[in-house]
């Protein structure tokens, strides 16, 4: 069948507003050119100022990289390995450099900023030199790293070799600066290029705007936003929307009859500002001054726990429990001076199991010398359950950090009292110094971890992890806490250690907060053990069995949320954040694992962590 040649026709007008598609071609060539122009200028001029700041900062990292070279010679001659470190460190801190290695071959690292090397006590007297090593720099534009290698001269004596290296993530300030200036100029010939347009337009618009809005209407169409058109357009446009004006105040006239009609007849329920007040979640209630309602809407008989039915035209007395409410009513009306009054109900402790926590305002509304009352009534619980646990959490926290604080002040002052004269006791006071602070920093961590989590920024960033280090500082760090507490620790180690891909310390934070929370809830006397595997393909399976107090079935899930603790009269004297688990959850989920619990009331708990190896986690990012 052939089609019709209205249809098959491809019609350019109903692609242009109303009137325009006679005007709209040339308009549109006029953009494209500037468009095209200006995108030259901008490209061109930005890649040259590309070009001269790249030269600018690779001059930059050469010069930083010989300062710090010959400071470095300085200290190696003069023997000062505590300041040649410190140097180094200053030049991290100060965004100067990212990495440093200062080594000597056949001997060992001198300084590095990798922590877990193995760093040389002092510089021996003399050593092999080794062949010339020509200074170097080398550039990753994948990573926007340099890597520079400055050989040393110490004593005469060659070998030693200072690797350093710069992110050179180039801020091309000058390129922006040309770009922002083009942007400026292509926005000035634009707004001259529309002034054009809208002088061309106004010549033709007009007529063929009407033209187009004749079809619309002759086609159905009834709306007046889409038959009105530009008056800019001429004295016709002006004419045309006059007349599609007296229409509509004509049809609005007819329509408002037929409202007022339907209001006098009962419908009043169905339209106007009683059913939009219906659709709120805040409830509304309007009293007459002997307390008689004259309406709610369903919020309020929901809050006040009525029906409308037997509330509207009754006395406010029918809701129960609102004394309070009635008071502050009559303290309004009969009170010319207080025109507002607010009132809480409910008690925000006992909101999550028992109630809600309401929030009235009472407003007098006076409508010729007849005083009444409006009522507003809104939901506050989760807002006062969000104070509560944010007042419970900095209470916690700083229970939490008083403590190692207290013990490292104690354990200092035991120190410095005892001087040189007892090794042993010396040596206990900043073991117990050193593990504090690691509990502190853990403790803080945990703080921040909060902070990112409620800004949607907790990230990870993967590197090689070598889990054998990991694990052994977790041994260390609780062995001693369960012998304080008299809990026989076990740690069931694999016989290899593989490298994984992973966040060191986030990961390491997770863990602790497993194993932490297994010996501070495992009574005296109980066992702990920590059981760790890794499959063929590295993934990590992290158990951490107890025979504690255990856990109710119904709070096993709720102990991951966060400020949340078990709910278990037991434990009311053992201080904690509620933080830990919910940490421990979110880190194990951003690299693709997950942390799962069984337990069973006195009899202990087994929490796991699993980490899927590396090419699991490929797939998954």
């Amino acid at each position: 069948m052939d089609t019709p040649k209205s249809q098959s026709r491809f019609d350019i007008r109903k692609y242009f507003v109303r009137g325009e598609s006679l005007v709209a071609t040339t308009g549109m060539a006029f953009i494209a050119i500037l468009a095209f122009a200006v995108g030259g200028v901008v490209w061109v001029s930005a890649r040259t100022i590309d070009d001269s700041m790249i030269a600018q900062s690779e001059e930059q990292i050469r010069q930083t990289s010989m300062l710090i070279a010959s400071q470095a010679e300085l200290r190696l001659s003069d023997g000062d390995l505590a300041g040649l470190r410190r140097l180094l460190l200053d030049a991290a801190a100060s965004g100067m450099v990212e990495e440093y290695e200062i080594s000597l071959p056949n001997l060992g690292i001198i300084a590095s900023s990798n922590a877990s090397q193995g760093i040389i006590a002092e510089l021996p007297d003399s050593w092999q030199s080794a062949p010339d090593i020509s200074a170097s720099m080398t550039h990753n534009p994948k990573t926007s790293k340099t890597v520079i290698i400055e050989p040393l001269l110490v004593h005469g004596q060659s070998g030693i070799t200072l690797k350093l290296v710069v992110n050179r993530s180039v801020q091309v300030i000058g390129s922006d600066s040309i770009r922002a200036s083009s942007v400026g100029i292509a926005s000035v010939g634009l707004v001259l290029m529309l002034w054009v347009y809208r002088r061309f337009r106004n010549r033709l618009g007009g007529l063929a705007a009407i033209g187009d809005a004749l079809i619309a209407a002759s086609s159905g169409e009834r709306r007046l936003p889409i038959l009105l058109v530009g008056e800019n357009l001429g004295l016709e446009a002006k004419a045309w929307n006059t007349l599609l004006g007296e229409r509509e105040t004509l049809e609005q006239a007819t329509i408002d009859q037929e409202i007022i009609e339907a209001a006098t007849t009962g419908g009043v329920e169905s339209i106007g500002l009683p059913a939009a007040c219906n659709t709120l979640t805040q409830g509304v209630v309007l009293v007459e001054s002997d307390l008689t309602v004259l309406y709610a809407n369903g919020a309020a008989c929901v809050f006040l726990r009525v029906t409308r039915d037997e509330f509207v035209d009754s006395t406010l007395e029918t809701a129960p429990d609102s004394d309070q409410i009635i008071a502050a009513v009559q303290n309004v009306l009969k009170n010319s001076g207080v025109t507002r009054q607010v009132l809480e109900l409910g008690d925000a402790e006992q909101a999550g199991s028992e109630g809600a926590v309401l929030r009235v305002v009472i407003t007098r509304v006076d409508e010729e010398d007849v005083p009444r009352a409006m009522i507003y009534i809104e939901d506050v619980t989760q807002q006062r359950l969000a104070d509560a646990s944010q007042n419970a959490f900095i209470a916690q926290a700083t229970h939490e950090l008083r403590t190692p604080l207290t013990t490292i002040r104690l354990y200092a002052e035991e120190a410095i009292e005892s001087g040189s004269e007892d090794e042993e006791l010396r040596e206990k006071a900043l073991n117990v110094i050193n593990s504090e602070t690691r509990r502190l920093e853990r403790i803080v961590g945990d703080m921040l971890c909060v902070a990112e989590i409620e800004a949607g920024s907790l990230t990870i960033r993967r590197d090689t992890v070598r889990t054998k280090q990991l694990f052994s500082e977790l041994e260390e760090d609780y062995l001693a806490q369960a012998k304080d507490k008299s809990i026989e620790m076990v740690f069931d180690m694999p016989p290899k250690f593989p490298t994984i891909k992973a966040d060191r310390d986030r990961l390491g934070q997770a863990l602790h907060n497993l194993v932490g929370n297994a010996v501070k809830y495992t009574p005296s006397g109980g066992r702990v053990e920590v059981r760790v595997r890794f499959a063929d393909n590295d993934a990590l399976k992290f158990e951490v069995i107890d025979n504690g107090i255990g856990i109710d079935e119904s709070q096993q899930e709720r102990i991951f949320d966060r400020f949340c603790r078990a709910d278990d009269r037991r434990i009311a004297k053992v201080t904690g954040s509620g933080l830990g688990l919910s940490l421990a959850r979110q880190i194990a989920r951003l690299h693709g694992g997950e942390v799962m619990v069984e337990s069973e009331m006195d009899k202990g708990s087994i929490f796991t962590l699993t980490i899927p190896g590396i090419q699991e986690m490929a797939k998954a990012a």
